[in-house]
Formats: C-alpha cells, structure tokens, sequence
C-alpha cells in the first residue's frame, strides 16, 4: 500500500490528518494521528453527500449501530462527528495490505492462512450480526490481512448512502459484483446470509486468485452470481467443505457464521499467519508511516482538503478472465483490480446494490476523455438532482414496459451495428433472465470485430413491487447511479424519456437511457470509435435497441 502524503497535516476533529489511504465514491480515508498518539483511519464523506440531511441522519444511526460492534477481527469505531461540515468517521488503524493487495503480489494463499482467514471473517461476521448489523459489502478490498490475524472494515457504513435519489453519487456502488450475492443481484434487500455469500466467494478469491463467478460482461457475471453454480474444482479438497455450502443459491441452505466456525474447526496458533510477502508487505507500510507521522505539524484547525473526484463506475465489461498467470503479471492484476475493487457496475444492478462506496477500495486511474461530441453540445448535469421529465410523481406512474427483453437472435436483427463486427454474444437464449418473482428481466448482447473493437448493449427492465416501489422508480435509482457530478452530460437524444453520457474507464462512449420501467445502456470501445467519432454510433445504437423491445 502506498500512501499519498498530504502537502500539510489537518486537522479533521481532534485527529491530524497525515496522508491519503484510499478514495471511492462515498469519500475519502485519511491516515490520522490522535492526541494520544494512536494511529486511525479517518473517512471523510463527499460534499454532495453531506449536503443530504436523510444522509447525515442514517449516517449518525449507522455510526450509532457500528460502536456496538467489538471484537478481535474488525477494526473498531472510535469517534465520529455526522453534523460536521464533512462527515467524517475515525476507526483504528490496522497496518497491512488488504487481501486484493495481497493477492496481487503472492496469487494465492496457502491452505493454512486461508483456514486463519475463514476463522477470522466468520467470527467477525458473527461479531457484526450480533450488533444488529450487516456488512453488506464484503470483498477482499475490506479484509485486512494485519500482522496478527485478520480485521474486517467498512460494516455497516455504506447502508448510510441508502435512499439517495439525486443524480450526485454514482461512484458509489453497495456491493462489488462478483461478491454480491444472488439476492442482491435480484434487488432485495440483504441478509446475515448475503454477508455469509460474500464471505464464501472471498474466500474463494483467496484459494484461487480470482472470484468463483467470471465471465465477459459484467451482466454476465451478475447472471451467473444469480443462476450458476460456481466451478469448485480449482478449491484445495479441504476446504471445499467449508466454501462450497456458503456459495449456496438458498439462502436458508447457507451456514451462519457459528455453523461456519464449527466447520472450519481448531485453527493451529501461530505468529505468522500469511506469507512471507505479506508480512514484508507490512513492515514496508510501517517504515512508510513512521516516516509520514514523525513530519513536523503545520497546521491547526483547518478545513479539509477539497475533494479530488475519483473516476465514475465503469460500464467497461471487464477483459475475459483466461487461464491463471503467473504472479506479478500485469495482465492478472488488472483483472483482479477491476473484479475486487467493485468498479464494474452496469444497469443491471439495481438501486440497492448500486452503491458502495469507499467500501476499501484502492485508488482508481483518472477518468477517460469526454465522450460528448463536440457538436452535440450536451447540457451539462447540475451538481445537485436532475429532474425527471414530466409531472406526474414516479410513485404514480404505471409500467411501460412488460414484456419479454430482446435475445440476441432479436438484437442482431434489429441493431445495426457495422458490418466488420460478428454476430453478437449473450445469455444463453434458451434460458429466461429474471428473478423468482419476474419482478425485473436483464439482457445483453454484445459484439467484437476482429480489430479488438466492442458494442455492448444491456436492457434492464423493472416491474412494480409492494416492497421496492414502481418499476419507473427502480429504474430511475438505476439510471442515477451512473452519474457522476463533473463527467457525465446529459442530452435529449430523441430515445427514451431521458439520457446521459458517461465516462466510462477503457469505454470510448456510454450512453445511459431510461425509459419509464426501462434502463438501456450502450457501450462502444476500440480504436476504431475514439471519442468524438463514436457518439453518432451510440446514439444510433440506443434507437435501435429501444426498437428491438417486443411491442
């Protein structure tokens, strides 16, 4: 882990704050020092969100919820202030990579230290039920692998970005697709029992180096989080019995985490729990923070350094995931850094897994070049809420869409993609795309021309629910989240009720469109469609899968 050193230490309460540890959509975390000289990890929340009073407030309950948390595996909350001008939230600092870090460096860990791990997560997942709690969003980038054992962060926060409405947060994603679980792909709300998904796809992660669901897209890894079972074969033998019940489609079929402890069993003492690597690892991050917190203190009490936006939740499907690499290889980094650090989100994520935010996450690259041509001239989103079009309440309006999506057989029909690209891919047409209850329905197709270029278009469509509110409610959640305030424009494109463009990471142009019940997203990337030359290509694209919907 290398930290960014502040130009000046801060003062966020009674904590100087010292470097930059991370940074996603909710906000940013600070390392800091107390008066007393201990060492924390200080989030602070983004403007746009604290200028919410719905969030300061779930956010003062879920500050509440999380001091009840106590245990030896989770990184405890020591102050918090929500009425400040920033929020902002301090829990102990715990020196070590997380277990994404980790990973990057030694692939995998042995048998031994993944039995530690498993014994770990489920008791601190044991410890945060207890208080009444869910974490919501466990994945390797909130799993500290610390010299002692392993501490679990960031439980319970991301429930505070619950109920955001305004187009102001779309860096924040609850939930990292390959770990979500398969209730939370279908929209509902999450369980003790998701936390326990979450737990077994992690641990997954740590055996084999890659996430027990992968695929082309990311609606495909969504799909097959809800509908697949996972390949276990690459698990060690002993603890297949351990991973595989948690991997579970049910529920009710999932161990709790003392059912989960009493499988794992005595876990053998040691002083080193991880590799060799892991622990240099550590002991670098610790030279570098003696060296950060021995700087002389120049400053008092002042405000807190401006907000450096991160670069939005891509679109971008991420590369197909091949055979494992060796270790180092930049080629298996990156695809661990796009599958563990929750930056893969598409429309069809629903409101309540689209959303997390800080959640751990590593620092991400800058974002791409504006993807508006110039001669559109796309108004620009105000930093607040965009209006929806027309005046009846979205509570009020009934669905528009209910049929069937489109296949590809219909896709490839309808959309006219150029002629050097091949017929597309997508779900397996024999099989239907929606939740038990045929609540909401997800497609996608997706086209590659032999020069490396890549169409992608995803429908996502939602049906009125007692519990989850009207189907243009969803959507319009759905749609939202893909915004992020200073990148994305937005622009009556002549399809759909309303739209906007976004800035997508390895994407030359993304085009989100909601119409009533119904989100379609168009993602085109290559060489061949640089920004400024592919908006006509987009655009085209969305009128054409809008007709491709069966009337």
């Amino acid at each position: 882990m290398s930290f960014s050193e502040l130009l000046e230490p801060r003062m966020t309460g009674p904590f100087r704050t010292v470097a930059v540890l991370g940074e996603g959509g909710m906000g940013r975390v600070l390392l800091g020092v107390s008066p007393d000289g201990r060492l924390v990890a200080v989030k602070q929340v983004h403007a746009d969100l604290a200028d919410d009073d719905g969030f300061r407030a779930r956010f003062r309950r879920e500050v509440a919820a999380s001091r009840r948390v106590s245990g030896a595996y989770t990184a405890p909350v020591l102050d918090a202030d929500a009425d400040a001008p920033v929020p902002w939230l301090a829990s102990a600092f715990v020196p070590g990579p997380s277990l994404s870090q980790a990973l990057e460096s030694v692939r995998a860990l042995p048998v031994p230290s993944v039995r530690q791990l498993a014994a770990g997560l489920a008791q601190a997942l044991a410890d945060i039920h207890r208080a009444g709690l869910i974490h919501r969003d466990l994945k390797p980038s909130n799993v500290l692998l610390a010299e002692d054992g392993v501490r679990v962060i960031d439980f319970g926060i991301a429930r505070a970005t619950e109920g955001q409405t305004a187009l102001t947060h779309a860096g924040a994603v609850l939930g990292s697709p390959p770990f979500m679980s398969p209730e939370q792909v279908h929209g509902r709300a999450p369980t003790p029992a998701s936390d326990v998904f979450s737990l077994g796809a992690t641990l997954f992660t740590a055996c084999t180096g890659l996430p027990p669901f992968h695929a082309d897209s990311v609606p495909g890894i969504l799909y097959k989080v809800a509908h697949s079972a996972p390949d276990l074969s690459a698990l060690p033998p002993e603890l297949h019995e351990i991973i595989a019940p948690c991997l579970s489609k049910d529920e009710e079929n999932r161990p709790t985490p003392g059912e989960l402890l009493a499988l794992i069993g005595a876990v053998a003492p040691t002083t080193r729990p991880w590799p060799a690597e892991v622990h240099r690892i550590t002991a670098a991050q610790r030279t570098e923070i003696g060296r950060l917190v021995s700087l002389p203190d120049h400053a008092t009490a002042t405000a807190p350094a401006p907000r450096t936006p991160p670069p939005p939740p891509g679109f971008a499907p991420p590369a197909v995931v091949g055979p494992a690499v060796e270790p180092g290889s930049p080629r298996r980094g990156r695809a661990l850094r796009l599958v563990a650090g929750g930056v893969l989100v598409v429309a069809a994520v629903t409101a309540a897994v689209l959303l997390s935010p800080l959640g751990g996450e590593e620092p991400k690259g800058s974002p791409t070049a504006s993807v508006s041509a110039p001669e559109r001239k796309p108004e620009p989103v105000p930093s607040r809420s965009v209006p929806t079009p027309g005046t009846t309440p979205l509570s009020k309006v009934p669905d528009k869409h209910a049929t069937a999506l489109p296949n590809c057989s219909k896709g490839n029909s309808s959309i006219q993609v150029p002629s050097l690209f091949d017929a597309p891919t997508g779900p397996p047409e024999s099989q239907t795309h929606h939740d038990p209850d045929a609540r909401e329905l997800m497609s996608w197709c997706t086209w590659n021309s032999r020069s490396g270029d890549e169409i992608m278009v995803a429908w996502r469509r939602f049906g009125s629910d007692p519990k989850e509110g009207t189907g243009a409610e969803q959507a319009k959640k759905t749609y939202e989240n893909f915004y992020y305030p200073g990148h994305n424009r937005r622009e009556d494109i002549g399809v759909g009720e309303e739209a906007h463009w976004g800035t997508d990471s390895g994407s030359n142009c993304a085009l989100y469109v909601r119409d009533v019940n119904l989100v379609v997203i168009i993602d085109v990337k290559g060489s061949a469609y640089p920004s400024g030359r592919c908006e006509e290509l987009t655009t085209d694209l969305a009128g054409d899968a809008m007709k491709a919907m069966p009337s």
